[in-house]
């Protein structure tokens, strides 16, 4: 049997399930092209991050004296920083055949409408909105204002491009249906689950905060999983991809079973190269064949909540026996 490993991801028609998420791996048109040689279906390319180019622009325009030179210095450089960006997107573009995508994690309205132009005008196919903000999560912050600001953020971004937008969503979220309901009301086009805060962790000898591991392991797959069984289920009107813990062909057919229609991946690049999408994609095929599904369709979202002998597995709070 011949099998199809094609599947759609908001709103693009991608050659198999394998998304590689934006990092350094996503950086240059060569590295790319690399990974588009290596497999990938579609590449995110690596972030813009408006507070780091403030923070950036702000470092180098520090030592001037004059206010206003200093300001006017910030601004030139932070539009330096948007211009690489929109150059490397266009150069990505020339080498590469695979669906681009635009990473954007932004905070104020005008960066957000600005780098959605931008991107638009390089000829990326999608934007990812990288919706995080942990700084809103205080004692003062009101239940919904996180969720409100993240859909005004949305409204900001389709209210620049016509392109396919996805949301990846920050795990912070009091009720991810409502949210997703809203998005997909919106135009949202695909669910990214989950965005992984900074790993932070403490040095007690140095007595300083330090990162622990910047790569995940296939035990962060659970809680992704899990919410992709859910969501896919109670709003199957959008795409979901899975990001978070997809180390191996294994993990990726687990996603498609729970209702993804794509993986995001990158921490499993770096432990095992990029070649090893290859044989990722060569344990999906196998797997297909054996189990006669010949194409991604057949199966995604066999195992999601939808079906009464799953859907107690994954709404289960806590195990109904303890063994020792």
């Amino acid at each position: 049997m011949t099998v199809n490993l094609t599947t759609s991801f908001a709103g693009l028609e991608l050659k198999n399930p394998i998304i590689a998420s934006a990092s350094p791996l996503t950086a240059t048109p060569e590295l790319c092209l690399n990974l588009e040689k290596a497999g990938a279906a579609a590449i995110v390319v690596k972030s813009i991050f408006e507070k780091s180019i403030a923070h950036n622009a702000h470092s180098l325009s520090s030592n001037l004296s004059h206010g206003e030179e200093s300001d006017y210095l910030d601004g030139y450089i932070a539009e330096q920083m948007v211009s690489e960006w929109r150059n490397t997107l266009i150069g990505i573009k020339k080498l590469c055949s695979i669906p681009i995508i635009a990473s954007i994690a932004a905070q104020s309205p005008s960066a957000w409408t600005r780098y959605a132009k931008v991107a638009t005008e390089a000829g990326a196919d999608a934007i990812e909105m990288n919706l995080m903000n942990v700084g809103l999560c205080t004692r003062h912050t009101k239940y919904g204002v996180v969720e409100q600001q993240f859909l005004d953020m949305v409204d900001c971004v389709r209210s620049a491009t016509s392109l396919p937008v996805g949301v990846k969503l920050a795990a912070n979220i009091t009720n991810p249906a409502a949210l997703v309901d809203r998005l997909v009301a919106r135009g949202i086009k695909g669910v990214v689950l989950f965005n992984r805060p900074y790993p932070v962790d403490i040095d007690i000898e140095k007595g300083e905060y330090c990162v622990n591991s910047n790569t995940t392991s296939s035990t962060f797959l659970a809680r992704p999983l899990r919410w992709t069984g859910i969501l896919s289920a109670e709003i199957p009107s959008v795409d979901y991809a899975l990001s978070g813990g997809v180390q191996s062909g294994e993990d990726v057919i687990k996603a498609i079973l729970a209702g993804a229609s794509a993986v995001c991946i990158c921490s499993t690049l770096y432990k095992n190269g990029i070649e090893h999408i290859e044989t990722m994609l060569a344990t999906i095929r196998d797997w297909q064949e054996r189990h006669f599904e010949e194409t991604i369709d057949q199966f995604k979202g066999r195992m999601n909540a939808s079906k009464e002998a799953f859907a107690d597995e994954l709404l289960r709070a806590q195990y109904l026996h303890y063994t020792v």
